[in-house]
């Protein structure tokens, strides 16, 4: 193709290969990040399920990184250093796309993008509260994608001698899966955003600005992740469907990119609540204050209980009457000292 023609393929590879090291690079500080607060908080509040989740994902993101950019430098020393001899051999390495280096980066890209995939979809089923129908279309999209990934590296097997990853029975197959992929970060990151929105609004009724600020910096950081992400797919699908080599660079480049937008999420998530834990006491000065509020700093308040109250009245009849004959005497003796009431008759004759 005349796209890939101006971008011969030997500077494509090598131009991925500088990009990919680069983006390792900074996958490999945050993922570090990212454990030393998993660890942390799991130090601090014990031992979480999605904490141990995480960090089993987060490992074996950084473990697929780090083989497919162990695959990369051994084909550019291939390419460049054993095949370079000649005026094609680069060109002709690279061509190869049965090379079992060609396809196990492949594989080893496609788990990545399936471990990715696959606990975005995990992160729904928990954020709409474990529902599994919301989760029915992601999960069928999810197969597709595993389907049309793991097709690629069958196809790539049966290609003999040089051939162009642009032409054959691959091109159905890849645009299928990068669409699928990408299909499934939009859609799950909408309901994940859609439904965090909807209990803000509704845990604002109760805990007026605390809440609603908390629960927005975690939607930006879910649409920034994804926006990233996505971004580098549509960059990629555009690239393969133009027939341009520049594809190569997006491919490679996305490996560790993916462990990035997940580290991130992590690293924002944790030092955000591990920040309002720390400034959460010089907010409430006195201990009292807390526990009249009835909320727990980072957690939704407590609901209201409810409490009955039996009130029983005991009326003690002979007090009565005794007080009411000593109200009527002290009545009738201010009266007769005033002269306004009737003096009766025994008081004149005894004065």
């Amino acid at each position: 193709m005349a796209a890939a023609d101006s971008f011969p393929l030997p500077r494509a590879e090598l131009i991925a290969l500088f990009l990919e090291s680069l983006i390792f690079g900074a996958f490999a500080v945050l993922y570090a990040i990212s454990i030393w607060i998993l660890l942390y908080r799991e130090r601090r509040h014990g031992r979480s399920k999605l904490n141990k989740w995480m960090f089993a994902t987060s490992t074996v993101m950084f473990v697929l990184s780090v083989g497919h950019l162990a695959f990369d430098v051994q084909r550019a020393v291939d390419g460049f250093v054993v095949h370079g001899g000649t005026p094609s051999g680069t060109l002709d390495f690279y061509n190869r796309l049965s090379n079992p280096t060609h396809v196990g980066k492949s594989v080893l890209y496609i788990t990545q993008t399936l471990v990715g995939d696959t606990f975005v979809t995990y992160r729904l089923y928990v954020v709409w509260g474990r529902n599994r129908l919301i989760t029915i279309l992601p999960i069928l999209l999810l197969l597709g994608t595993a389907v049309s990934g793991y097709g690629i590296c069958v196809e790539l097997t049966k290609i003999k001698g040089s051939g162009a990853i642009f032409e054959g029975n691959l091109a159905p197959w890849i645009t299928s899966f990068f669409a699928l992929s990408l299909t499934t970060n939009v859609l799950a990151t909408l309901l994940i955003t859609g439904r965090i929105i909807w209990q803000n609004n509704k845990v604002r009724n109760y805990r007026a600005g605390y809440a609603a600020v908390t629960y927005w910096g975690v939607i930006e950081t879910i649409i920034q992740s994804a926006a990233i992400y996505s971004a580098a797919l549509i960059s990629l699908l555009a690239t393969y469907v133009s027939g341009s080599n520049a594809q190569y660079v997006c491919l490679d480049a996305l490996q560790p990119l993916i462990g990035v937008v997940f580290s991130l999420i992590i690293i924002r998530v944790g030092l955000s609540s591990t920040t309002n834990e720390s400034t959460e006491p010089h907010r409430h000065p006195a201990p009292s204050d807390t526990r009249l509020s009835g909320a727990v700093p980072g957690q939704f308040p407590m609901r209201p209980l409810a409490i009955n109250v039996s009130v029983s009245k005991t009326h003690d009849r002979t007090s009565f009457e005794a007080y009411d004959q000593k109200e009527v005497s002290v009545i009738k003796d201010s009266d007769i000292e005033s002269g306004r009431g009737s003096t009766p008759e025994g008081f004149i004759r005894s004065s």
